[in-house]
């Protein structure tokens, strides 16, 4: 079998992998093998297909691996629920900040809004966050 043919075997192969996994990290180094797969095609010596596949791997992941550290700061915000907005009704106040309130056939832990006054004669409040399984309401 010739060279670009294992080349692009081994890429297939990571594609597939990556498929499995959803990481990236995979299919990053999958085009290194795809680029020396060409290489190897064109005729190039076993040195330059391994240092091209080494080069071009090693780029792919730092760069990948660079764009996912900052990309979840900016995408990751547990507040797209959608929960915010809805209406929660006081079961009972713990304090003059937390209660218990039913929402969803189920009793939860709640938290006012820091600049909200508690009104314990209102029954009736809205959700403005959802941190973990416990409810900010306003």
């Amino acid at each position: 079998m010739d060279a670009h043919w294992l080349w692009w075997l081994c890429a297939v192969i990571l594609v597939i992998a990556e498929m499995f996994s959803g990481t990236l990290y995979l299919l990053a180094v999958s085009s290194g093998l795809a680029v020396a797969g060409i290489v190897a095609l064109a005729g190039g010596s076993w040195a330059a297909q391994a240092s091209v596949a080494a080069l071009l791997c090693t780029a792919s992941v730092s760069i990948l691996y660079r764009w996912r550290r900052n990309v979840p700061a900016q995408i990751d915000n547990s507040n797209l629920s959608a929960d915010i907005g809805q209406e929660v009704h006081i079961v009972n106040w713990q304090d003059e900040r937390r209660a218990r309130v039913s929402y969803r056939g189920a009793e939860w832990d709640a938290e006012l809004v820091p600049h909200v006054l508690s009104d314990h004669e209102r029954n009736s409040w809205r959700i403005k966050e959802v941190v973990g399984s416990h409810l900010i309401i306003e």
